[in-house]
């Protein structure tokens, strides 16, 4: 079990943002694509507890279980976080699914990671905008902030789920809760970023 600590911010280009890792000699992964199912009981179980349950793809298979933290300082997003890597995501979907776990939500996005000192950064593109996400302990996000030229105005410890809800409110679209790229998105997308889907 891990203490997981992120906040995100909300930008509109990343090449400042990469400009400003390369300066600071960074290491990063190349851009991938991630697939997310979240899953819960029919009646919503984990939900009304707060709770999530997560079954990763994307640069290896990963199954996540999030609890919520008594106490936790509301200007970040805090989260209690178990997590293993799977070899086979889809038999762990259906082995979930045997145990009364349906899907209740799917997201993708694209995301590269850097890190600097204990904090992870992940630049994240999702169908509805694209985020810098801090991740490691909260005494670091604001000098990685500084660092990394990132507007305080911008910051949100909303979840990718909340997001996209406060933005299709914002667009004027019905309520949806899951957040896919259109086909022809994502293939453009993968190609630019140089990501074999």
């Amino acid at each position: 079990m891990t203490l997981e600590t992120e906040l995100k911010y909300f930008v509109s280009d990343f090449a400042p943002i990469l400009e400003r890792m390369e300066r600071l000699g960074l290491s990063c992964t190349h851009w991938y694509f991630e697939e997310n199912l979240v899953l819960d009981t029919g009646d919503g179980r984990l939900r009304s507890r707060d709770e999530l349950l997560r079954i990763r793809k994307g640069q290896g298979g990963k199954i996540t279980l999030k609890l919520p933290v008594d106490g936790a300082d509301s200007s970040c997003k805090q989260r209690q976080e178990f997590e293993s890597g799977v070899d086979n995501p889809d038999e762990i979907r259906i082995i979930l699914s045997h145990l009364g776990f349906r899907p209740c939500l799917r997201y993708e996005k694209f995301r590269r990671i850097c890190s600097l000192g204990e904090t992870m950064i992940c630049l994240d593109i999702l169908p509805f905008g694209s985020f810098v996400e801090l991740e490691g302990p909260q005494e670091s996000f604001h000098g990685t902030a500084i660092e990394l030229g990132l507007d305080s105005h911008e910051k949100t410890a909303l979840n990718y789920h909340e997001l996209n809800q406060e933005y299709r409110r914002e667009q004027g679209l019905s309520p949806a809760l899951d957040f896919v790229f259109e086909e022809n998105q994502k293939k453009d997308l993968a190609r630019k970023l140089n990501v074999k889907l």
